[in-house]
């Protein structure tokens, strides 16, 4: 009797630390999200980032959660193995007379398991990291330090399998969704909230996918950017301003190589003297500067921040490529932003004939790819214009033609610095790909 006390109550003690380790991974989990999230300051990311295993955990997000995800697989099978001859040890020393059917074991201990899994693995650890994700997070995280470690040889293996098996799926293996992303969960809860409007739900996928945008997707090329040329006399450049109709202009000597500032119409109106005394030099405001590669949440943050509506987008080595602007980045989270200055006329247009659009110069790349369902493996710029000139190397004539891309290119209007409209044809076998 006192072997089968002993093995009931080892039994019983492998489940409750089955119970407590899946625990500990799931406060991990939640605390993770929190603080991936904006659940907690930025001082205390810093304090928890001076403990080297929390730091190293945070920050590889990827591999983190991967590590949750199979060591909970694994606290869940064996507190499922684990009850049932637990389960069946219990009813050998306490119903000493019609012991049940193996079934009804079986039953009693998945409901057992499920229960005891539900409440004290799942729904408690979760309300204690939701609670102080900071201090959950200082108390469990050893324990997911220790499950890494453990299980790093088995992830490694099944890594190569999930591989192999995703290479015969056809599946790209970046493409698998890191188990801490809420991004999609963000999504869906905007689909099924009757409170959200489809505008909102757009505007939320928007800046969900902001993350993935730099100063390069926005950019308007130099070639179409208007500026204030100082070797000029005024009256020709307020004839210039006039016609362009914008309000801010990059203050240049000669081109935007040689930019000093942004000039405002507005503080060429306010001027008090007599126009013949205008000196933009004493007009101009500071301008920022952005390399390409920018992230575009950062921009906007700087923008906001120093109340700059205007940027220079610079490359690699120092050189001015384009102009980026607060509206142009703003498009970006709620559509395109039109005045009643603003022509009426879409970028992108479907004509009657299948698979035939009308795409203006100035269409972003990106919006051309979302729309026609088409990928342009383009890095050097952003606008359609930039690309059919860069492919021909050459600013084209009107009638001129091209293929590039799955697309037959028409050139229907153009001037001596910019394509203003194109017809494109989207081919049949990027049809039938997309």
């Amino acid at each position: 009797m006192s072997a089968e006390w002993s093995q009931f109550v080892l039994s019983l003690g492998a489940v409750v630390l089955m119970l407590i380790l899946h625990a500990y991974l799931v406060i991990c989990e939640i605390s993770l999200v929190k603080f991936r999230y904006g659940g907690v300051s930025d001082g205390e990311l810093s304090e928890l980032k001076q403990r080297p295993g929390l730091a190293r955990l945070m920050e590889q997000g990827d591999q983190t959660g991967r590590v949750v995800r199979f060591s909970k697989t694994l606290c869940t099978v064996a507190v499922g193995l684990l009850l049932l001859p637990l389960v069946s040890d219990f009813f050998g020393l306490f119903v000493l007379e019609n012991a049940p059917d193996r079934w009804v074991v079986v039953l009693l201990s998945f409901v057992s398991a499920v229960s005891a899994h539900f409440f004290f693995a799942e729904i408690f650890p979760r309300g204690l990291a939701m609670r102080n994700p900071v201090q959950a997070i200082q108390r469990s995280y050893r324990v997911l330090l220790v499950f890494q470690l453990v299980t790093l040889p088995v992830m490694l293996f099944f890594r190569v399998l999930k591989k192999m098996l995703f290479r015969k799926l056809g599946v790209d293996v970046d493409d698998e969704l890191n188990p801490l992303d809420l991004d999609v969960q963000i999504r869906a809860m905007g689909e099924d909230s009757s409170n959200l409007s489809p505008l909102i739900r757009r505007i939320l996928n928007r800046t969900i996918q902001m993350k993935e945008l730099v100063v390069h997707d926005v950019l308007l090329p130099r070639s179409q950017v208007i500026i204030y040329d100082i070797e000029e006399d005024f009256d020709a450049n307020l004839e210039v301003m006039k016609q362009a109709g914008h309000t801010r202009f990059p203050l240049c000597r000669g081109d935007l190589d040689e930019c000093l500032g942004i000039i405002h119409i507005k503080d060429i109106f306010r001027y008090r003297d007599a126009v013949a005394a205008i000196d933009p030099m004493k007009l101009k405001r500071n301008v920022a500067i952005f390399p390409l590669e920018t992230p575009l949440e950062e921009a906007l943050e700087r923008m906001l921040r120093a109340k700059f509506h205007m940027a220079l987008a610079v490359d690699e080595f120092g050189g001015v490529v384009g102009v980026i602007t607060l509206e142009s980045i703003l498009e970006e989270l709620v559509g395109e932003i039109q005045d009643e200055f603003d022509s009426e006329e879409e970028q992108i247009l479907q004509l009657r004939q299948m698979d035939h659009y009308r795409i203006s110069g100035l269409a972003l790349i990106h919006d051309i790819e979302e729309r026609l369902g088409i990928e342009i493996e383009n890095d050097e710029v952003s606008t359609f214009g930039g690309l059919i000139t860069g492919e021909l190397g050459h600013i084209p004539i009107r009638g001129e033609k091209f293929k590039a891309y799955g697309l037959e290119v028409t050139v229907d209007e153009v001037d001596d610095r910019r394509v203003i409209s194109t017809t494109v044809v989207l081919s049949p076998a990027e049809n039938s790909d997309s």
